[in-house]
């Protein structure tokens, strides 16, 4: 028995090395979509936390969680971020915990055009909790198995406006581009495979009070790929300070993602729910993850042409 709990926790494991922490809300946290997008914010500091659980009527609900902290040229035109990210699954509370520092440099090409080069490290944790699991016979197993690693990413970013109502993000960056080593049983074959990330987010203004952000994101690690398109609109209403706003997104094959949230001078909070169409639908009942996320961004000194800086990118969630 004990050797059989042992393999299941291996294929557990390797089934699961392509799985990483994810979220619907894929804007939020820009240094899990590249880290070449580290202080792209048009303000000095950014503070955001997201918190998803899914599969709830499934199984024990996957929890997942992740705190971010981006400072804008700390110095010239070199920007750092920092992350925390905790995902909880099963049972036996399979748990993923890591923290990440990124680095970001940009270079201008012209007023309207410029590049960014960012690299990523961090340090996570892996561990299975047995004492959840009940057996028909006593076990002696290991109550805390876990094991550490490290983790390397880079990413490249390209950003440009086109006019005064149109500007565009689009880049590249991969991750876990050292494989480490996945495993409960110290084989060193079963690795982290490296995942690829790309996307292209628009900013596009209707008028005065009405903005539309389309885009898409693509990932894929191994055989497991993630394509998510839609688009958000957002209605300004200056005299209250106040920005509506409301999104659908749909991952292919999988799910489709209503959201709806608020600005409110500096602070932006969004809610967002999975509605699952994949074929998992008749467990699921189209029930998938619902997500929470808030964005706090702030200024060390006010300063005149937040506006102008805003341009070159689509307003994060």
């Amino acid at each position: 028995m004990r050797t059989f709990i042992y393999l299941f926790c291996f294929v557990f494991v390797f089934n699961l090395k392509a799985q990483d922490v994810h979220f619907s809300q894929f804007l939020v946290s820009t240094m899990g979509l590249n880290p070449a997008l580290v202080g792209n914010q048009s303000v000095d500091f950014k503070a955001s936390f997201q918190k998803r659980t899914q599969w709830a009527s499934v199984a024990k609900p996957f929890s997942s969680i992740a705190a971010n902290f981006d400072a804008k040229d700390v110095l010239k035109k070199t920007s750092v971020g920092f992350q925390f990210l905790n995902d909880m699954a099963g049972d036996a509370n399979f748990t993923t915990s890591q923290f990440n520092a990124a680095i970001n440099r940009a270079f201008s090409i012209d007023r309207d055009r410029k590049i960014s080069a960012g690299f990523l490290f961090g340090i996570a944790q892996r561990k299975v909790d047995f004492s959840s699991l009940i057996f028909e016979q006593d076990e002696q197993l290991q109550k805390n198995t876990s094991f550490v690693f490290f983790d390397v990413g880079i990413g490249a970013n390209y950003s440009s406006i086109v006019n005064n109502n149109f500007s565009f993000i689009t880049g590249l960056s991969t991750y876990h581009i050292n494989s480490p080593k996945q495993t409960l049983l110290n084989d060193k074959n079963v690795r982290l495979k490296q995942k690829s990330n790309s996307y292209f987010l628009t900013f596009y203004r209707l008028n005065n009070t009405i903005i539309l952000n389309p885009s898409f994101f693509y990932s894929r690690q191994g055989k497991s790929s993630e394509f998510i398109l839609g688009t958000a609109l957002r209605y300004d209403f200056p005299a209250f300070n106040i920005e509506l706003i409301s999104e659908v997104f749909y991952r292919w094959d999988d799910a489709i993602i209503p959201a709806f949230g608020l600005n409110y001078n500096s602070i932006t909070a969004v809610i967002s729910y999975d509605i699952n169409t994949s074929d998992l639908v008749a467990a699921s009942q189209n029930k998938g993850g619902f997500e929470f996320s808030i964005i706090y961004m702030w200024n060390k000194k006010k300063r005149k042409q937040i506006g102008e800086i805003k341009k070159y990118c689509p307003k994060y969630l």
